[in-house]
């Protein structure tokens, strides 16, 4: 027993050290990868900072080469008042040498002769003061356009200098679940702004101020990038393109619980650009949709519509934009305008624009019926679990409308 302890000892030592070797190995390893990967990223970011000199370089070539044509101009025009006076001093000298050939002749021929010298001296006079005065407006407006040149340039360093933040990039359409193709763009909040996406993952970027045509369930990553290099970090969206709406026209399927609902995708009229109906009782529009084989939905029926598949707090996501949907105006506007207001099935202006009336009562106050989403002029209260229950089922308001289920 004794001797079989004693060979296994060296083996566990042995084993021991083979551990502690391979443990060493997998370090040195994740070492190495680690600093690949460090100048990796530094290759990187000095590709970028001499892609930025090589336009810096440039753009002070471009200046350089304005300021060269305005110095040949100013060289040019300088020459040509010289070339003015030396003209000028000839015509003067041969006008003098006739006068004073003049001189000698009779006395009336003299005068007349004299008379027709001198009017033409003060002629000559007249124009090398106008070529001068030209030559001298020529000189300055090139002095002029030589100092604006400058300028532009200093006011072009110094914005660029300043400058240091990103613009704001979205992506057109929103995520979401769709049913046909779509094209998507990118919009940018600055006017010379560059937009790139790419499908899949950030491998392979493409301009995106054109509508690229799409029809793929996956990823779409996005960024902008302004006129002096600021750019915004990589954005992602999620797109799930499916094959069969089984709905109809402008309604789209939401799971509710164990159940689809057909929740019609804007409010009724339920058309695209229409103006939505408000001064609607609960009762009127509860008749409406029955009169179309819907029903006015319920508040689980509409909250799983503007939550989405995530169960967000808006229909766009968690934060509240205000630009996103109509949540800060004076006035509802047209279904659909805001096209960044949608909801990940396909829902509008369930966030704002105007408050829906639900076919559920309030626990609290059974005689009233709860509304949901807010209007145009309730900011970050409309949320997509915002409800009132002050509402009485005969009333109309200005600021109420409905959609319909299905």
């Amino acid at each position: 027993m004794e001797k079989a302890n004693k060979s296994t000892e060296p083996q566990k030592k042995k084993n021991g050290k083979r551990n502690l070797i391979i443990l060493i190995l997998m370090f040195l390893l994740l070492m190495c990868l680690f600093i690949v990967q460090c100048q990796l990223n530094k290759i990187k970011q000095q590709a970028i900072e001499e892609q930025k000199l090589s336009e810096l370089a440039l753009r002070q070539q471009q200046i350089l080469d304005s300021l060269r044509l305005l110095e040949q101009a100013k060289a040019d025009s300088l020459k040509a008042l010289e070339e003015a006076r030396i003209a000028d001093s000839l015509r003067r000298a041969d006008s003098l040498r006739t006068a004073d050939s003049l001189a000698n002749l009779k006395p009336g021929v003299n005068e007349d002769s004299l008379r027709h010298v001198r009017d033409s001296i003060r002629a000559v006079r007249k124009a090398r003061r106008d070529s001068i005065a030209h030559i001298a407006d020529s000189l300055a407006a090139i002095d002029k356009a030589r100092q604006d040149s400058l300028n532009k340039a200093r006011i072009a360093d110094s914005l660029r200098n300043s400058d240091k933040v990103p613009p704001t990039a979205e992506i057109t359409p929103p995520p979401g679940r769709y049913y046909e193709p779509i094209k998507l763009k990118v919009k940018c909040d600055e006017i010379k702004c560059k937009t790139f996406v790419s499908i899949g993952d950030t491998l392979s970027p493409q301009d995106a101020s054109k509508p690229i045509d799409y029809n793929k369930t996956g990823s779409v990553f996005f960024y902008a990038a302004d006129s002096v290099g600021n750019r915004t970090a990589w954005e992602e969206t999620k797109y799930d393109m499916a094959s069969d709406n089984v709905c109809g026209k402008n309604a789209y399927p939401v799971p509710v619980g164990a159940k689809t609902v057909c929740v019609d995708a804007y409010e009724y009229p339920n058309q695209p650009d229409a103006t939505p109906k408000d001064m609607v009782s609960q009762e009127e529009a509860a008749n409406i949709c029955k009169k179309e084989g819907k029903h006015l939905c319920t508040i689980d029926e509409w909250q799983a519509a503007c939550r989405g598949k995530d169960g967000f707090k808006y229909s766009y996501g968690n934060s509240y934009k205000q630009n996103k949907c109509n949540t800060n105006t004076k006035s509802a506007k047209r279904s659909g305008r805001k096209t960044q207001c949608r909801s990940w099935w396909g829902m509008y202006d369930m966030n704002g624009n105007l408050w829906e009336w639900t076919s559920s009562t309030s626990k609290q106050h059974p005689d009233k019926y709860l509304v949901a989403g807010g209007a145009w002029n309730t900011n970050n209260e409309s949320r997509c679990s915002e409800s009132k229950f002050s509402f009485y089922p005969q009333n109309q308001y200005p600021s109420v409308g409905f959609r319909c289920c299905k």
